[in-house]
C-alpha cells in the first residue's frame, strides 16, 4: 500500500525552513473486474434453495451480481475483483463443490456504462 509522504522544502536564501508540502503519490488504477458464471443443477426445487441459501450467506455472496433459474439450473452470475480471484473459487469449491464453473470473462465497460 502506497502512503503519503510530506516534503520538506528549504529555501538557499532563507535560514528559516518553509512549511511541509504534502504531496500524494498515490494514483488510483481501477481494479480489473471479471464475471464468473456459475450453474448450480438440482433435482428439487428444495434443494434449489439450499443451495442458493448457501451461497447467498457465504462470503461470496456480495460478489453475487445476477441470478436466473433455467430448467433444472440456476445460473449465478459473479462479478469479482482479478485479485479475488483464486479466494473466490476455493470458496466456491468448498461451499458448493458439485457445482459447474463457467469461463472467466472481463467486465464489458459498455455494460458497466448502461447500468449507471
Amino acid at each position: 500500500m502506497a502512503s503519503t509522504q510530506s516534503l520538506r522544502v528549504v529555501h538557499a536564501e532563507s535560514s528559516a525552513p518553509a512549511q511541509p508540502v504534502a504531496r500524494n503519490n498515490v494514483i488510483p488504477f481501477p481494479s480489473l473486474r471479471v464475471l464468473l458464471p456459475v450453474n448450480l443443477h438440482y433435482a428439487s426445487p428444495e434443494q434449489s434453495r439450499m443451495q442458493l441459501r448457501a451461497l447467498l450467506h457465504s462470503p461470496l455472496g456480495v460478489y453475487v451480481a445476477g441470478i436466473e433459474v433455467v430448467r433444472n439450473d440456476v445460473r449465478v452470475q459473479f462479478d469479482i475483483a482479478a485479485e479475488d480471484f483464486d479466494f473466490t473459487l476455493h470458496t466456491l469449491i468448498a461451499t458448493l463443490p458439485r457445482a459447474t464453473i463457467g469461463r472467466l470473462s472481463r467486465r464489458s465497460v459498455k455494460a458497466e456504462a448502461a447500468h449507471a
